[in-house]
């Protein structure tokens, strides 16, 4: 078991993604040198500030290609993530209810699995996971090697290696601020997750840091803060995944200069050429062009209200409570050619197979059509009662 454990720790230092930041024990009796930045560094605590001067001399180099301001709780807009690497659900769309939560669940590239946080009635949020299994999912299971060191966890993303998890938090002991971003490698055979580590500067600061997300094979990552933004407004930086970590020479650059760095005060800074960002910028925005284009083909819909009113974009319903139910319809309708798919498969085996296997096969797809007709007749009665609430607000 030491072995393994120490094979997944060599794996984690050798990953292709942004490693966490290797931190030197913070002694106790250290002097704290003062943290000049900028004033939000006042606010920090003796602790989180012997956290920066350790974390300091080891920023992380990284390429910043561009950065957008948008509403804290709208950072994944700006993210044109390939649908690829996985998608983020709000959390009542995900599970068909109205709790008005804000979190996010996200289910990775192969749609096996998902990851999302959930408040507690004791208001800490918790972080969960779920299998899929055949046409829906299994148990939730919390996973408690960050629950117990961790609060007001958020943006759970897994990279497609299906083994490191990134996440942001809160921590008493390793945080600078507000949330930090960590990363933490998943055993698989031993089944839990290994201790998360800060991924520290520049990544992190005394603010909000949150939604750490690699499109690895597209060369492309973002993260949101909100470092010097006003109240509710928050930044997304793209930049470009190392390959191998490579630190900033604190002894060269000197300490304002890396400071600096270490803040994001100034993005061309990070560039090794404006030749080099124009590149990057070309894969930037063809992310940004195929994003839009799923988002612009998955509005286009096709419902009839009334004899006036045709939909064809799902932003054309009058509330919230309407497009979720249309999109409930959606989901049924899977779940109807879900049916039928089962149906055809099991026909195929029946003429295939032997005399007493025809018996059981027959008595499946007996069920099946039988489900099938109750999902028709299911879809039938939610399409008249949204066309019902839908024209009743038309009226209004």
């Amino acid at each position: 078991m030491k072995t393994r454990h120490y094979i997944l720790i060599a794996l984690a230092l050798l990953s292709t993604a942004t490693y966490a930041q290797k931190k030197k024990p913070v002694a106790k009796k250290k002097p704290v040198v003062a943290v000049k930045t900028d004033s939000e560094h006042a606010t920090m605590t003796t602790h989180a500030k012997a956290l920066y001067e350790d974390m300091l001399p080891n920023t992380q180099r990284i390429f910043v290609i561009d950065s957008t301001v948008v509403d804290c709780d709208n950072v994944l807009s700006a993210i044109p993530l390939p649908k690829a690497y996985g998608t983020y659900v709000d959390y009542d769309t995900f599970f068909n209810k109205q709790t008005g939560c804000k979190q996010q669940v996200f289910v990775n590239g192969f749609g096996n699995k998902c990851y999302y946080t959930k408040l507690g009635t004791d208001s800490i949020t918790r972080l969960y996971m779920c299998d899929r299994l055949g046409d829906g999912w299994g148990t939730p299971r919390p996973v408690k090697e960050i629950n117990n060191e961790f609060t007001d966890i958020s943006y759970p993303y897994m990279s497609s290696d299906g083994l490191t998890l990134y996440f942001s938090g809160v921590s008493k002991t390793e945080g600078l601020g507000q949330r930090d971003i960590y990363m933490t490698k998943y055993d698989a055979e031993a089944g839990v997750f290994m201790s998360a580590e800060n991924i520290g500067l520049p990544f992190n600061s005394v603010a909000d840091d949150y939604a750490y997300i690699v499109a690895d094979a597209d060369r492309m990552a973002w993260f949101a803060s909100t470092r010097r933004q006003p109240k509710g407004k928050a930044c997304v930086y793209a930049f470009v995944p190392s390959e191998q970590r490579s630190n900033y020479n604190i002894d060269e650059l000197g300490r304002n200069r890396t400071i600096k760095l270490a803040s994001l005060m100034s993005i061309n800074e990070t560039w090794s050429s404006p030749k080099n960002r124009d590149k990057a910028m070309v894969q930037l925005n063809k992310l940004r062009a195929n994003a839009g284009k799923a988002v612009a083909e998955k509005d286009i819909i096709l419902f009839v209200v009334d004899d006036k009113h045709t939909y064809t974009n799902i932003n054309q319903f009058a509330s919230d409570a309407t497009r979720r139910a249309y999109y409930d319809i959606v989901r049924q309708n899977n779940d109807l050619q879900s049916i039928r798919n089962k149906i055809e498969t099991l026909r195929v085996q029946y003429h295939n197979a032997t005399e007493s296997g025809r018996t059981s096969i027959g008595a499946r797809i007996a069920n099946l059509e039988k489900e099938e007709l109750d999902t028709r007749a299911a879809i039938k009665r939610a399409e008249q009662d949204l066309r019902r609430k839908e024209s009743s607000l038309l009226k209004n």
